[in-house]
């Protein structure tokens, strides 16, 4: 039996990752306990702090909160200096500087392998499972300059018709290229059971796990392989315990199911990916970690 693939910290100095300095390291040994200790109801407080604190939590869980994280609340200004304050608090917050960290891991990872196949005289088949406001994907593309002459087919799953229809005003961005988008409105499982007969090079699922059993998440994979090319890549994640948890769960009430990349690369593996064609790791914060597993 061929042994696990470990996980490891990526600190790639190339994508200007978040991180904290000592300073903040030590602040957040005092600040983190007392987050952790903040009843339920303190949500409300935290909304009339900050617009777009009070956003994330409406829209806990899906992409609407995603979008303001990774702009870190610069989508909506702060009228007031106590409102600048308390935006740099909520989204210096290690959740939600390690979501970024994971939006940079993920394009990585996208172009990297984009960029090996990019020559290849076929349409290079690209599925986002879950794909929320397809962020990543479509930053990708647009800074791909290799992919200018490459025949591009991206399919954007999601239950989300909100979703759908934000990704596609942000998809405006690349409508310049000689690509081919479709967007399916529907769940994984049942895009899984009846997929197209097409086969599909790189399968992105990253932040939908969080919310999968194991059960779900290994019938996911074993599916996934089965569209995947020889050769195609699978890119995914999964929140792992951190010390944050007890306030992102509670008071921000935005429950997950907790991996670390180990355990989820235990589950890929089982779903038919060879631990020897797989990339474990976690980003510098070790909040979320990640696989690239290649059939």
């Amino acid at each position: 039996m061929m042994e696990q693939t470990k996980s490891f910290i990526d600190n790639d100095p190339n994508l200007n990752l978040e991180n904290n300095g000592p300073l903040r390291s030590f602040f957040n040994i005092f600040f983190i306990p007392v987050l952790n200790s903040l009843p339920k109801s303190f949500k409300h407080v935290i909304k009339r702090t900050d617009k777009a604190a009070e956003t994330v939590i409406n829209n806990a869980t899906n992409h609407a909160a995603l979008e303001v994280l990774y702009s870190k609340g610069k989508t909506f200004s702060a009228k007031k200096i106590t409102g600048s304050f308390f935006k740099y608090v909520w989204f210096n917050l290690n959740n939600s500087k390690a979501v970024r960290n994971r939006l940079k891991f993920v394009k990585r990872e996208m172009k990297n392998h984009l960029e090996n196949i990019s020559s290849t005289d076929r349409d290079i088949e690209i599925l986002s499972i879950a794909s929320g406001s397809s962020r990543a994907i479509i930053e990708t593309i647009k800074a791909g300059h290799y992919l200018k002459d490459a025949k591009l087919s991206v399919t954007f799953l999601d239950k989300s018709e909100h979703a759908i229809s934000y990704s596609k005003n942000l998809s405006t961005e690349i409508n310049h290229l000689p690509i081919k988008l479709d967007w399916i409105h529907g769940s994984v499982g049942e895009f899984l059971r009846n997929p197209p007969s097409k086969k599909y090079d790189v399968v992105e699922i990253v932040g939908l796990l969080d919310y999968f059993s194991d059960e779900k998440v290994f019938e996911t994979f074993n599916n996934i392989h089965k569209i995947l090319e020889e050769g195609g890549v699978l890119i995914t994640s999964n929140i792992s315990h951190n010390r944050e948890e007890k306030f992102i769960t509670k008071v921000i009430d935005w429950p997950m199911i907790y991996r670390t990349p180990d355990e989820l690369g235990i589950l890929v593996n089982k779903g038919g990916f060879e631990y020897n064609k797989m990339k474990v790791f976690y980003e510098p914060l070790k909040i979320h970690g990640m696989v690239v597993a290649k059939k």
